[in-house]
């Protein structure tokens, strides 16, 4: 959550600089946005409440409906990349029993207790990535000095730039549409 906390900001800022406003958010049309709390509530309780054939329903669907939200608003800027983003973790999960490998050595420094959690069956949704685990390199394996710390992975980071993307391009697409523009953050 921090990265697309960060993310979130960046774009803003970025926005801003490029002369943007936040008013141009209210003119976003996108198709099927309901979908995006239902993903969120879903994926957050499922790492935090269920296991088992639960935890596994709740995290698919949780998914399947993030992809779907990004392919109904492929052509919107930035939602390209965080249907890459969102692609990436759902294959590593997939290859990996609907769990994330999370890299230990900074885990093991951040927090030690976690990690006989991780090698025991997991935590959330992440388990220990080791030679037994799938596609480790689309795994949590960049560690961001953020607060809190995190781990992230490449399908975290093509989101995260997905949503800056989107947040500037929105920001400035009124500006763009008193030029004379077609206004491109409009979904079709």
């Amino acid at each position: 959550m921090a990265l697309e906390s960060l993310a979130i900001i960046a774009g803003v800022v970025i926005g801003w600089m490029r002369k943007g406003s936040l008013l141009s958010l209210t003119n976003l049309r996108l198709r099927w946005i309901w979908l995006l709390p239902i993903s969120y509530v879903l994926q957050s309780v499922s790492i935090h409440l269920l296991n088992g054939v639960l935890y596994e329903a709740a995290i698919m669907f949780s998914y399947l409906a993030l992809l779907a939200f990004s392919l109904f608003n492929v052509k919107v800027p930035g939602l390209l990349w965080t249907l890459g983003g969102t692609l990436s973790n759902f294959v590593v999960m997939l290859a990996n029993g609907l769990r994330m490998p999370a890299y230990l050595p900074p885990i093991e420094k951040l927090t030690p207790q976690v990690v006989p959690l991780l090698e025991h069956g997991g935590l959330g949704k992440s388990i220990a990535m080791s030679s037994a685990t799938h596609l480790n390199f689309l795994g949590d394996i960049f560690y961001l000095k953020l607060i809190p710390p995190t781990l992230v992975s490449i399908g975290d980071i093509l989101f995260a730039i997905g949503i800056v993307l989107f947040i500037q391009k929105t920001m400035t697409s009124r500006k763009a549409g008193m030029k004379g523009e077609q206004d491109s953050v409009t979904a079709p």
